[in-house]
């Protein structure tokens, strides 16, 4: 299971559709890790920014005693608010420090960063022995990250509809990890529940739905399958969930034959272009009343 990491913003903050409901418990999240590592996941994303989450994520390497296998990509605001140097380096060594006994440790500024920001970044991620690199949005930031010195991995939005970052990268050969697969969880809402919390989602999701049934796979099966499709040997997709089960994902998604994905990706291509896809690929556009 190289090819995921765990994203864990859920496990200290309430997410995408249940982000109006109580915080996930302790217990719950850890039900959640050991799960994942049960199926083989071995790498986990968390951000300074995610709540208890970072919290939790070492508690629970600690009593498990998982620092000798296991990986974290960790992220932190650099450059926010007028923030100088020192305090960039100082975020960034915070959130190191968290996880320094770890196999393999990334640092990721949450966001792009400047030439000078990301020099800050990247010395104090190699006085800590880990990689360095930027999670960022648009085309434009993949492929500034991408020509930065020291760039270990870059992290970016892509799912089914949305290879904007794969191609961005081009013939760089920095690895990608690539987020919102399910895009925050509105693909794999009931078209009516989607559209409330992104205008032009009906039509996207129903004909998603449409597609994965004709191709004879689960919806969620089939979007992390169409991404693996597309991706280079290093690249991996980042899943969050909201609880243990959902991880079945997993399991199913190896079984898929390139036929079945192949078909899907090509009755999902009859999205492109429309409308409705370019309404809801950013987030940042939908209500904010949304959820």
């Amino acid at each position: 299971m190289n090819r995921f990491v765990l994203g864990t913003v859920q496990l200290g903050l309430p997410y995408g559709r249940l982000r109006h409901s109580p915080l996930m418990t302790t217990e719950a999240a850890f039900r959640v890790l050991d799960a994942a590592w049960d199926l083989g996941v071995r790498t986990f994303d968390t951000a300074e920014a995610y709540g208890e989450s970072a919290v939790r994520l070492r508690a629970w390497i600690r009593k498990r005693g998982h620092h000798a296998d296991v990986g974290i990509v960790t992220k932190c605001a650099v450059g926010v608010g007028g923030a100088d140097r020192g305090e960039s380096i100082e975020r960034a060594s915070i959130a190191l420090s968290r996880f320094d006994e770890v196999r393999e440790l990334t640092l990721l500024t949450h966001g792009a960063v400047d030439v000078d920001e990301w020099e800050a970044v990247s010395e104090v991620a190699a006085l800590h022995g880990a990689f360095a690199g930027q999670s960022v949005y648009t085309e434009g930031e993949v492929r500034a990250a991408c020509q930065l010195p020291r760039t270990g991995r870059v992290q970016a939005p892509g799912n089914v509809l949305d290879c904007r970052a794969i191609l961005a990268r081009r013939e760089s050969q920095v690895p990608l990890d690539v987020r919102s697969v399910y895009l925050q969880g509105v693909l794999l809402e009931a078209p009516g529940r989607a559209e409330s919390r992104a205008r032009g989602a009906f039509r996207v999701v129903t004909a998603l739905q449409t597609a994965a049934a004709a191709s004879r796979l689960p919806l969620s099966v089939a979007l992390v399958a169409s991404m693996l499709r597309v991706l280079r040997e290093k690249d991996r997709v980042v899943l969050g969930v909201d609880n243990e089960s959902q991880l079945a994902v997993l399991s199913r998604v190896v079984d898929i034959s390139t036929e079945m994905v192949d078909d899907f990706r090509d009755r999902a291509e009859s999205l492109a272009g429309s409308p409705e896809l370019k309404m809801i690929l950013d987030p940042r556009q939908w209500p904010e009343d949304a959820g």
